[in-house]
């Protein structure tokens, strides 16, 4: 699990730089700087607007917080901007600052880019799109090819829900996969019973004829904001009904019918919810790479290299949700906190990772990074001399 500094400290030392800079920039509004002869007008009305901004900020997983976030990005740019015309006015670009205030309508700009962000995260977070990546092997598959379809980070709440299954339903049907691999918080400590029983009975109704296969996120048997409505015994009973095989630290090889070459999966357990400690890569395929097409299951992209190493063709992830909120994937990538934030990447010239950017949204109704997507994954079988990896190895 995320460490109390992680989870708590962290947030609260950004909360006090949030306040600093946007109570200085709130004395800089236009209709503040008219009180500058009442000081104590002049000086309580941006602490006014700055306790109207806590209030609706108050819950740490609502639009608010994301609201003062990005509006302090924007005054942070505003000001960087505000340094930039100083100085070209003191290297002789007369008017420069009189042009950014203009460009900048006193410090009302960022508040109206804030809002129209806020509006175009709430309309992507809610547009569902299909994602193709296209692979090909040396290796035999069931009829010279394989589809499958990955689900990631559903996370059912006001952006993926129950009224919407039909629709998520009609994306599955068009990749027609032959499996299809959840890979990790497709349930959350938020969802509602309602919502976990409507989402089994879908996944009941899914009869792709290589299976269905599951492997736990951080989220999925998680408490980290409330205990979830269900426990793992609920979860693995329901998914045991809806004929979704759940996969920790083991390997399986799934047959392909009498004439067809077999297929591997392999399924890890969630490194934050094992607390790191899972069995290592080699562990799981101590013989190392063969020539049976082997499918890895990672809810985070971590330990890539080591699953190419141990037989992996293709990696499939979920749990960055591609940042969702900016700038988080840019932090999350200077920092290396993930592998892999996005996407498909050649790992090695056999081993290709693909990184969901979700299914849904977590914790807030917004996303101005990444996509929320069902995943296709199309693999084609094709001879050694031909194959195209890494070049041909992620083509979306």
């Amino acid at each position: 699990m995320y460490s109390y500094f992680i989870q708590f400290t962290i947030p609260k030392i950004g909360q006090a730089l949030v306040a600093l800079v946007l109570y200085a920039n709130f004395l800089t509004l236009p209709f503040v700087g008219l009180l500058r002869a009442t000081p104590l007008l002049y000086l309580g009305v941006p602490l006014a607007l700055l306790w109207l901004l806590s209030y609706i900020s108050r819950d740490p997983l609502g639009s608010g917080m994301i609201f003062a976030g990005h509006l302090t990005a924007f005054y942070v740019l505003y000001d960087l901007l505000w340094g930039l015309a100083l100085l070209a006015e003191r290297q002789g670009a007369a008017g420069a600052v009189r042009v950014w205030r203009i460009a900048m309508l006193g410090g009302l700009l960022p508040w109206a880019a804030t809002a129209a962000l806020m509006l175009w995260g709430r309309h992507r977070a809610k547009t569902l799109y299909t994602t193709t990546y296209r692979l090909t092997t040396p290796k035999a598959l069931p009829n010279g090819g394989l589809r499958l379809v990955q689900l990631s980070d559903i996370h059912p709440g006001p952006t993926m829900n129950h009224t919407r299954l039909d629709e998520l339903r009609a994306r599955i049907d068009a990749c027609r996969p032959d499996l299809i691999v959840l890979t990790g918080d497709i349930y959350d400590e938020y969802t509602a019973r309602a919502e976990f029983d409507a989402f089994n009975d879908f996944f009941a109704s899914l009869h792709p004829p290589l299976g269905k296969w599951f492997v736990y996120g951080n989220h999925d048997l998680g408490h980290h904001w409330r205990e979830p409505s269900y426990d793992r015994a609920a979860l693995e009973s329901a998914f045991a009904k809806a004929g979704v095989r759940v996969l920790e630290d083991v390997a399986v090889t799934v047959p392909c019918g009498p004439q067809g070459p077999a297929l591997r999966i392999v399924g890890r357990k969630d490194w934050l919810y094992a607390e790191h400690r899972r069995f290592a890569a080699a562990e799981l395929l101590p013989s190392g790479p063969d020539d049976c097409y082997t499918i890895w299951l990672d809810h985070e992209p971590r330990e890539l290299k080591d699953a190419a190493a141990a037989g992996a063709d293709v990696i499939l992830c979920g749990h960055t949700h591609g940042g969702q909120i900016w700038p988080t994937g840019l932090l999350a990538r200077i920092f290396r906190y993930n592998e892999i934030n996005y996407g498909c990447r050649a790992i090695t010239p056999s081993c290709a990772a693909v990184v969901s950017g979700g299914t849904g949204t977590w914790g807030y109704r917004i996303r101005t990074e990444g996509r929320t997507e069902v995943v296709c994954v199309e693999i084609t079988q094709e001879a050694p001399e031909v194959r195209g990896l890494p070049v041909n190895g992620c083509l979306g």
